[in-house]
């Protein structure tokens, strides 16, 4: 699965159904062509629209019959390379660049402390006698253990139980900055393996893979959640605005607070499955795992 992913099934939680209109790309649009070519008519993309492929945005400058004529990049989005049959979206109410920021900025907050939500790495260095500290990644949060393999069987791995982290090292000696200082020594030359949680590697485009950010599969409808949110702070859900319904729309059919109902509805249900996850990795690694000392 790829970040499009997400970008859908937050959409799905936005529109509450609604349908937004599309087009597709009938022929390849490089990052520097300024006229699209479309495979059905026009319809609601006219002059003043915009039209969004990917996460791109592009601001329509003229239409004859199914050609296109666009601005690329625009709102802040990058000029990207479109293949033939690409679909081409017309004025998104929630544009997946928005989404795609949207998503990243849910990563970084179940990655806070409060949550307790991480992605468990791994690191190895080979000990030398005499030498205390270690460079480690600069991401990291927390170690959870620290062990080392003994020549004699790979199958034996006795633990290092006083050991701390130091953040701010002097880079020509810790090239990150993040240093594990070990208080107990292992035998010489041994392979050290340190495992430690780490936040979640953010998305980079609608392509990008869900493993890639690190987050465990069980946890895949977090972000979503977290995202509409987000994104319904500042915009009302299709089933609940005026200017989504059609003309007999009355207004005692939205009451007064139904939106922010929705919103807490849905930050409810994204605070008990963090709680949720968060138990299920204290329940993987343990608190008594982390090991400190001076």
């Amino acid at each position: 699965m790829t970040a499009q992913t997400w970008i859908d099934r937050t959409r799905d939680l936005l529109l509450a159904g609604t349908v937004e209109p599309i087009n597709r790309i009938n022929a390849d649009a490089g990052s520097g062509v300024s006229t699209l070519s479309i495979e059905f008519d026009a319809g609601p993309i006219v002059v003043g629209s915009l039209v969004e492929i990917g996460t791109e945005q592009m601001y329509v400058i003229s239409v004859a019959g199914q050609s296109v004529g666009v601005i690329r990049g625009y709102g802040g989005t990058t000029a990207a390379d479109h293949s033939s049959g690409d679909i081409v979206r017309s004025n998104p109410q929630y544009p997946a660049f928005q989404v795609l920021n949207a998503l990243n900025d849910d990563l970084n907050d179940l990655s806070s402390p409060h949550r307790g939500l991480y992605q468990a790495k791994t690191t190895t260095f080979t000990y030398t006698a005499g030498t205390d500290g270690y460079n480690l990644a600069a991401d990291v949060l927390g170690v959870h253990s620290v062990t080392y393999v003994r020549k004699t069987s790979t199958k034996s791995e006795p633990q290092i139980r006083r050991f701390s982290v130091r953040r701010n090292r002097d880079t020509a000696t810790f090239a990150s900055g993040t240093a594990l200082i070990l208080h107990d020594p292992a035998d010489g030359e041994q392979t050290v393996r340190v495992e430690y949680a780490a936040p979640f590697t953010t998305l980079t485009d609608s392509t990008t893979a869900l493993s890639a950010t690190g987050l465990h599969t069980e946890a895949y409808d977090l972000p979503p959640l977290g995202a509409a949110v987000k994104l319904m702070s500042f915009k009302p859900i299709p089933r609940e605005s005026m200017m989504q319904q059609g003309p007999v729309r009355r207004a005692e059919e939205v009451p007064s607070g139904a939106i922010s109902q929705s919103i807490r509805d849905l930050r409810f249900l994204r605070e008990q499955r963090i709680q949720a996850e968060a138990a299920r990795l204290a329940k993987m690694y343990p608190v008594q795992w982390v090991r400190s000392g001076q």
